[in-house]
């Protein structure tokens, strides 16, 4: 079988389809023929040598799609999508090869609603939202939520499960056509930076009150800024930092505002942890209050295309690579 392999890491890392063996059944495992797996910024970060649990060679993508060949739980045939967690992609191998044996745990039957692409772009994405919105946030119903990065993968996972837990999605977004993506995903306003401040902007959409709680899956400096926009005794969940590691904080309006930055890292869910969210999401399928947005499909074979889709930021949605 084919695999996608990052052979070394760094700056410019080095990658190549191999041929390798596929692998065989063994109890409590399903053997899968991949259909895609995803194209995202945790897989980038592994492969340029930002993970320091990561080592070459490896194949990347904690999440994808395909149909089940052999499994002593699920049917021949079956559709289904699998969850990586804080594993496939990055201490083992992932999901960028075309025959996979994961643990039963990790797959998640498909509605006949959803094609397969959907399907891929599913598991890591609306777990991390349910999650960060659940159990970090708490966020409850009839609050507001500030969302940045509202147009990518995550972040239409965010306001979409926002919409769902009964809260208002505000996106923040860097240029108009993002905010098109993003008000189509659910945001009832979108703050285009490019031409708006996020605290006006929010403080005018709110009266002046500001948002209960925003996410931050990109970081960098817009940390601060969302910081600076929600309520008192508000607070900011910071989910990743494609927009850089550092950032600049109002110190005095954390402490007289009394106001909260918090971590998610899907790393530290636990297996209840992710068999409740997953419960949780596929009601949330059968209400038809979620559905993953497709960005762009590639082939094994146009990987560096691939890869620097996502690396142009560009990207509304998730990046698709079929196996």
């Amino acid at each position: 079988m084919k695999a996608l392999v990052v052979t070394k890491f760094g700056a410019e890392p080095q990658m190549a389809i191999q041929q390798r063996t596929a692998p065989s059944i063994k109890s409590g495992y399903t053997l899968v023929k991949m259909h895609a797996a995803t194209v995202n910024p945790l897989s980038n970060q592994v492969r340029t040598g930002m993970v320091s649990t990561a080592t070459a060679p490896i194949v990347l993508s904690n999440d994808g799609s395909g149909t089940v060949e052999q499994s002593d739980q699920f049917i021949p045939g079956a559709r289904v999508a699998i969850y990586g967690g804080g594993q496939l992609g990055i201490t083992e191998d992932g999901l960028q090869q075309e025959w996979v044996l994961v643990e039963n745990k990790r797959i998640i039957a498909l509605p006949d609603s959803y094609n397969l692409d959907e399907g891929a772009a599913l598991p890591i994405n609306y777990v991390t939202a349910h999650q960060a919105l659940t159990r970090v946030g708490r966020v409850k119903p009839g609050e507001t939520v500030l969302i940045s990065g509202a147009s990518g993968a995550l972040g239409h996972a965010l306001i979409q499960m926002t919409l769902a837990l009964g809260a208002t999605a505000i996106g923040v977004v860097s240029n108009a056509k993002k905010a098109q993506s993003a008000l189509q995903s659910g945001a009832e306003k979108v703050i285009d930076i490019s031409t708006q401040n996020i605290k006006d902007a929010v403080l005018s959409a709110t009266d002046g009150q500001g948002a209960d709680i925003a996410f931050d899956p990109v970081g960098g400096p817009i940390l601060g800024q969302l910081l600076s926009a929600v309520r008192t005794r508000g607070a900011v969940v910071s989910i990743g930092f494609v927009g850089g590691v550092s950032a600049n904080i109002d110190v005095a309006d954390v402490v007289i505002y009394e106001k909260k930055i918090l971590g998610y890292d899907a790393w530290l869910e636990t297996e209840s942890d992710v068999s409740s969210a997953l419960k949780s999401i596929q009601e949330f399928i059968s209400q038809g209050a979620i559905r993953p947005t497709i960005d762009s499909t590639f082939t094994m074979d146009q990987f560096e295309a691939a890869y620097e889709r996502l690396g142009s930021r560009q990207a509304t949605g998730t990046i698709v690579m079929r196996l």
